[in-house]
């Protein structure tokens, strides 16, 4: 009998054993699959993105006016003012890091910018049928006033 629990023994010693290595190489599998799709994320990962463009407005308006309208937000990376050439306004330079979806598509930036300088060049965002007041920039109707956006209207 004392055989018997001795191979009892040793057969759930072995079995633990073996579920101990189980999980190890369970861990290490799981770690270099991990490994190798943040090394993945960062090779395909997209390069920022540089936009460009040119407003009907003095530098310092238009600075003014990023600086309170804050059209991108965290979004942005780098924006520069420049004065454009043939002293037709401001040449408006953004670069930022692209998502395929929500605030940092590509699309949705766009659209932003082209709101930001309709804004700027005219008080307000064309629309084509009447609707809701705006409420902030980003999710600024087309219609929006500039005044409604800024407090004490446009500065």
């Amino acid at each position: 009998m004392a055989a018997r629990q001795g191979s009892s023994v040793d057969s759930d010693a072995l079995r633990w054993v073996g579920i101990g290595l189980g999980v190890v190489t369970a861990a290490i599998a799981v770690r270099q699959l991990v490994g190798t799709r943040r090394d993945l994320g960062a090779a395909n990962s997209s390069p920022d993105v540089s936009k460009a463009f040119t407003v009907n407005r003095p530098p310092d308006e238009v600075a003014l006016l990023w600086n309170d309208l804050d059209p991108l937000g965290d979004i942005v990376e780098h924006v520069r003012f420049d004065v454009a050439p043939g002293d037709r306004g401001t040449e408006v330079h953004v670069r930022f890091h692209p998502g395929w979806f929500g605030r940092r598509s590509p699309a949705r930036v766009q659209e932003r910018l082209r709101q930001f300088k309709q804004l700027v060049e005219t008080g307000e965002i064309a629309r084509s049928t009447p609707g809701a007041s705006p409420r902030e920039f980003g999710d600024m109707p087309e219609g929006g006033r500039l005044e409604a956006l800024l407090v004490g209207g446009a500065r």
